[in-house]
């Protein structure tokens, strides 16, 4: 008795179609969609940090980071308070006392220097703050370091005015990942949603650019910060972490949609999941 067996192969074959929509159309869509979200999570994970829990107090924390940051190369009159007070010797710390509420701050600097506190001070305006501030900066590390041989003191409300303008910089860092994230989009929407507001700079400078290889036989974004500082305030760490939170999303995302290849009503354009 000879039998005959027959394979029907229509629903192989369906499964075949399907993955062949899915590798010339998913693709490129699950491509730009997690490069977005790695261009969010590198804002996020860039300094001061925003990330789940942190994000509510990160600019507060930046602005924090700013004043401790001035207050170890300048004096205003706050901070010589805590030096007057700190004076072991009652005569000379009444001297500073007076000569601190008098508002005299050559004088008060003379009186430090005399009495060998310091080795020299010099009064700073509000329009050498920046330059002073800059030369107390390592260009490697971006660290502030306290002058060892002179006292800075500012005059006036000059270190108040210039902490402020210098909070208001807080973030821009992480305004160049969010110019990527723009740049990327493939979301309905605002495609720098998940960042803070105040990452995302609003200034006229392109901070941020990115390399679109959607189209190419192997789909790829490439996205940069062009700040010169940026590796210094995003650890290379928090890179590989970022980059395995998006693959990991990347490749749970395109399981699914190959399990479900199968199915005729099959839908290569996947719907947005983060």
């Amino acid at each position: 008795m000879a039998v005959r067996i027959k394979a029907d192969t229509s629903e192989m074959d369906e499964i075949f179609r399907n993955f062949m929509k899915f590798t010339e159309q998913t693709i490129p869509i699950l491509v730009r969609r997690h490069a977005r979200l790695l261009a969010v999570e590198l804002a996020n994970r860039s300094q001061p940090f925003s990330v789940g829990g942190k994000s509510k107090g990160a600019k507060q924390l930046g602005q924090n980071a700013v004043n401790n940051d001035l207050t170890k190369v300048f004096r205003n009159k706050s901070s010589l308070q805590g030096v007057v007070d700190k004076t072991q010797n009652e005569s000379i710390k009444k001297r500073l006392q007076k000569t601190l509420d008098s508002g005299n701050n050559r004088q008060i600097g003379e009186i430090f220097k005399s009495v060998g506190m310091i080795n020299e001070f010099e009064l700073i305006a509000k329009s050498g703050l920046k330059e002073k501030h800059k030369s107390q900066r390592s260009p490697r590390s971006g660290r502030t370091w306290s002058p060892k041989k002179t006292m800075y003191i500012s005059t006036g409300q000059s270190l108040s005015a210039y902490t402020k303008e210098v909070q208001k910089r807080v973030g821009f860092s992480k305004s160049a990942w969010a110019e990527c994230a723009e740049y990327i989009g493939g979301v309905k929407g605002n495609p720098t949603r998940g960042i803070p507001a105040f990452a995302k700079s609003k200034d006229n400078i392109a901070k941020g650019v990115i390399q679109d290889g959607i189209k190419s036989r192997n789909p790829f974004i490439r996205m940069e910060s062009r700040l010169p500082w940026a590796s210094k305030i995003l650890p290379i760490s928090e890179i590989k972490m970022a980059h395995h939170i998006v693959r990991e999303k990347m490749i749970k995302q395109a399981n699914y949609i190959m399990k479900h290849a199968a199915k005729k009503n099959f839908n290569p354009n996947p719907e947005e999941n983060e």
